[in-house]
């Protein structure tokens, strides 16, 4: 009888969000998000169900709300407790862009592809070897690629819409290729480098690559921008010399997983700026904000 009654108690709450006097639309907004994202499904039917241009457009500024205050705490706990999952930390992203979206129809797509590669891989193989299998499966089998065409299209910064594109920017299509290696126990880190971001294969896996990893533990670099070309860190070394960038290790070795979603961050907040789209850019500076904390 409880929820019952708490169901009523809320969409009460939510049906006086129509009041056209300003002051009890406050105190009801105010009291909504009090109460928090647990409303956020009921904001939801009453959006799909209304007729009133007043009141769909109060509830979708709502839901907005509650959803960055959502996100901001599933971001927080996800930096304090479970870095190190960075398939986590994309869905955290993908989420707020797509409240509606099913994480498990995306979490099916990268499994699929790790389990062809489980298939294929064993500890016989090179290193080499092993990625110009991952290299196949994943360009060739599955048809992956860079967005050339339209490179700052916010949809190749989501994992779900880069799963579904088949295309996306140099950082997800890297976090999506060392979140399948590593599935399989290949040690493939992303490398926050400059204007590339790129991946690294190092010698074993590691729990904490960024305070680990050291220059000679540095097997080659891969490219998923560029269909998975190879590098040397020599190569990496003058494309840093190149681009007129010292070379620093933040730039060549891995980096953490924190470190790539304040990347994808700072890439959303530039796109958004650029299309003049203000109040999205804010909103993704306050999920970036919390990682610097």
């Amino acid at each position: 009888m409880k929820s019952i009654l708490d169901d009523n108690k809320m969409k009460s709450l939510i049906h006086l969000l129509e009041d056209e006097d300003m002051s009890t639309y406050e105190l009801i907004y105010s009291q909504i998000l009090e109460i928090g994202p647990e409303l956020m499904p009921y904001l939801l039917d009453a959006e799909d169900s209304s007729i009133n241009p007043l009141l769909s457009y109060r509830l979708k500024e709502l839901y907005q709300k509650l959803n960055l205050q959502k996100s901001i705490s599933e971001l927080e706990q996800w930096k304090n407790n479970n870095s190190r999952n960075l398939y986590q930390g994309l869905g955290i992203l993908a989420k707020f862009q797509y409240p509606r979206l099913e994480l498990k129809k995306v979490s099916e797509i990268v499994n699929k592809i790790r389990q062809d590669l489980w298939l294929e891989v064993n500890d016989n193989l090179t290193a080499l070897e092993k990625v110009r299998i991952l290299n196949h499966l994943f360009f060739n089998v599955y048809n992956f690629k860079g967005d050339n065409e339209d490179y700052h299209n916010p949809a190749n910064s989501f994992i779900n819409d880069v799963l579904m594109r088949k295309k996306g920017n140099p950082l997800n299509l890297s976090a999506i290729y060392s979140i399948i290696a590593q599935s399989v126990n290949i040690p493939i880190y992303g490398v926050n480098m400059p204007r590339n971001f790129m991946l690294v294969y190092v010698e074993k896996l590691y729990s904490q690559p960024i305070e680990e990893v050291k220059s000679n533990d540095v097997l080659f670099y891969i490219n998923p921008f560029n269909n998975g070309e190879i590098y040397s860190l020599n190569d990496v070394m003058k494309y840093l010399r190149n681009i007129n960038i010292e070379p620093n290790k933040k730039y060549y070795l891995p980096c953490s997983n924190i470190t790539t979603i304040q990347r994808s961050l700072n890439n959303l907040i530039n796109i958004y700026s650029n299309k003049g789209n203000d109040q999205k850019a804010d909103e993704f500076k306050q999920l970036f904000e919390i990682l610097r904390k």
